[in-house]
């Protein structure tokens, strides 16, 4: 394997960090000087902004699982029993939040779960030295915290703002190719569907990022909040393109010709992101229109042509701007600037049946540890619930939990063997602190420069540290000691792959099926009640869900299945706007509108929209047709663009809905 200099870089810094950490531990007389040596293993990383996230995240989950194990004590110090549950159930909420929250906050929660687990079981028989253990633990972590903090400020910086401006520049041409294939009508095969909806997932992305460049101090709040500006629009592009283009698809070959021009023109004000011009809008709804039946339903495509047009390039060219202001180039007029400066990251929904589900599988895990601890007596046993409870934390929340815990226990038996290669045949070897140094350089340099291509790589450093007694004056565990206490770790992280594997199924596949479920339950629930926030925060949480879906789909090899998903989108979003836009209906046109939906609910999760389906939406059309009038808000108007919608999303190869005479 090429060692590259960034690898090299990462290595020494860490190895630096760690080394005046350890070496301050010692000088001022902590008890296990080694943890804040592990904190800068954990700690370490390429860029600036993650390192100071992670150091605030892991002080503050510190301080706050400190703080709450001495409330602890205090309540249960007599009653052992009471404290060891107690603790388990507060770790478990600590770590069911975190699988909530998908962005690096999540560290904190893990390591208030985590300490919790080191201070309160493990000194559950020494309640009386729990406050210091307490004192100890945050002061070697905080020195950690430290020594990171510091060698990463004055050794080679790395920030991210560069990843996140070569981010915008591969986003805003992949979108406008898009937007192009769209307005020439172009044709697409299942795996260039996919391969659009990877713009999405990489778009969406950023909003992991955010966090880090938060605490990214090269990177600019203003700079940030242009490209958190720019995300919210490409991603509200996303559904106007689907709609656009499947309309644009059921277009007959005269109305495409008719169309043309207007397309170019289109084509042109994406290419220079100028606004568009309202003649582009009038000339589209004013489109010869045949002569036969079918001539309201070429008005109603029509109109809803003209509109999404001017929404997509509006949008366009507010991206435009933007990216212009965001270089430097132009000032923002007042309006746009004051949206930029209220601009959120696109929010990133929260999976509660799989957090719970995750939280009961770790809360198993540790009843049946503690259990065998309680059971035994084993003074290992501490250990065990510790190391079960953190694989299932870290490594339990993906499509492939079994898989991801096996892989941790096969790097931590590699850990404790060159842990005690470093234990029994180089530290012996050293009398002070320089030859100190030489080995321990011998040790984690090269494994460093792993970890900084292979995050299981920090797993083998941190874990090996840890379980050497590495204190100043250096007395090796004995070797039967060492053997122990690996063999807790490992029963504790095969315990953990079976407290994965009962609430939760396995696979690629099966979180692809959830999410299609999951989504369509959202769009039922829409159906019998929504408002307009509801719709929005469906929006994005289906857009969330798409991105998510779109690599568990080609690893699942179903990309075919990526056209649907737009589809599906909009499906929710002309149901909820049906759905709100009942209410202001008169009662005699109302009904049609809700036997629509109540259709729709009985129906949501089949695999094909029924022909019944098809007759009520056609019905509801005329009903409200000869009720319609000029007005683009009035509510019969918007209902019978919605359910034109819902149409094409529906039955985007159906004959064309033609009113009855």
């Amino acid at each position: 394997m090429k060692v590259t200099s960034d690898q090299i870089l990462f290595s020494v810094k860490l190895f630096i960090a760690a080394m005046l950490a350890f070496a301050v531990a010692v000088r001022i007389g902590l008890p296990q000087p080694y943890w804040a040596l592990v904190t800068c293993c954990v700690l370490m990383n390429p860029a600036t902004g993650a390192i100071r996230s992670k150091a605030v995240y892991r002080f503050a989950g510190t301080l706050g699982a400190g703080i709450v194990t001495l409330g602890m004590v205090a309540l249960f110090a007599s009653v052992p029993l009471l404290l060891i549950i107690s603790s388990g159930i507060v770790a478990t909420i600590a770590f069911g939040v975190s699988f909530l929250d998908r962005t690096p906050r999540a560290y904190g929660f893990q390591l208030f779960a985590v300490t919790l687990m080191l201070v309160a079981v493990a000194g559950v028989d020494h309640p009386e030295t729990m406050f210091d253990t307490v004192v100890a633990r945050v002061t070697e972590i905080s020195l950690g915290v430290l020594a990171t903090t510091l060698v990463d400020s004055v050794v080679a910086p790395r920030s991210l703002g560069g990843l996140m401006r070569s981010n915008l520049r591969r986003w805003l041409p992949d979108m406008e190719r898009w937007a192009n294939d769209v307005v020439d009508g172009r044709e697409t095969g299942a795996q260039e569907a996919h391969d659009r909806l990877k713009i999405l997932s990489d778009v969406t992305a950023l909003s992991q990022m955010v966090v880090w460049l938060r605490y990214d101090p090269t990177v600019d709040r203003g700079e940030l909040r242009h490209v958190l500006a720019i995300q919210q629009r490409l991603l509200s592009m996303v559904p106007l393109l689907s709609a656009i283009a499947a309309r644009i698809a059921g277009l007959t070959q005269a109305d495409r010709a008719a169309l043309a021009p207007y397309l170019a023109e289109a084509r042109d004000t994406f290419r220079t992101g100028a606004m568009p011009s309202a003649r582009l809008a009038d000339g589209v709804r004013s489109l010869p229109l045949e002569a036969g039946r079918e001539r309201p339903w070429q008005q109603l495509v029509h109109d809803a042509l003209a509109d999404m047009l001017m929404d997509l390039l509006t949008l366009w060219s507010e991206i435009c701007r933007i990216d212009r202001a965001f270089e430097g180039g132009a000032e923002l007029d007042q309006e746009l600037a004051g949206q930029v400066r209220r601009t959120a990251a696109f929010p990133l929904a929260s999976d509660v049946d799989h957090a719970a589900r995750s939280a009961a599988g770790i809360f198993v895990a540790y009843i049946l540890l503690s259990g065998l601890w309680l059971a035994t007596g084993w003074h290992q046993g501490p250990n065990a619930v510790l190391m079960g409870t953190v694989a299932v934390a870290f490594f339990g929340g993906g499509d492939e939990p079994g898989k991801a815990i096996a892989a941790f226990g096969r790097f931590a038996v590699l850990s404790l063997f060159l842990a005690a290669i470093l234990a029994y045949g180089l530290l012996p070897l050293t009398n002070d602190f320089p030859t100190f140094l030489i080995v321990m350089g011998l040790f984690m340099l090269p494994i460093g420069m792993w970890a900084a291509a292979n995050p299981m790589g920090v797993l083998v450093l941190a874990f090996g540290l840890s379980n050497i007694n590495l204190q100043g004056h250096y007395m090796p565990y004995d070797f039967a000691f060492f053997l122990e206490v690996g063999f807790a770790s490992l029963i504790g992280m095969y315990v953990a792959f079976l407290g994965a594997g009962l609430f939760r199924q396995w696979g690629v596949s099966h979180q692809v099926h959830r999410f299609l479920r999951r989504e369509a339950q959202e769009i039922a629930r829409l159906s019998h009640s929504a408002t307009r926030r509801a719709r929005d925060l469906y929006m994005q949480r289906a857009l969330d869900r798409i991105a998510g879906m779109t690599m568990r789909l080609a690893a699942s090899g179903q990309v075919e299945r990526s056209a649907a998903l737009l589809a599906r989108l909009r499906v929710g979003v002309n149901i909820a706007d049906l759905r709100i836009i009942g209410t202001m209906l008169d009662p005699a046109v109302r009904d049609a509108t809700v036997g629509v939906l109540e259709q729709f609910r009985r129906e949501f999760d089949a695999a094909q929209p029924s022909p019944r389906l098809l007759a009520l939406v056609d019905e509801a059309l005329n009903q409200l047709w000869p009720r319609r009038d000029s007005q683009k808000s009035s509510p019969v108007t918007q209902a019978i663009r919605s359910l034109a919608g819902l149409r094409i999303a529906l039955f985007e190869r159906a004959p064309a809905w033609i009113p009855a005479s």
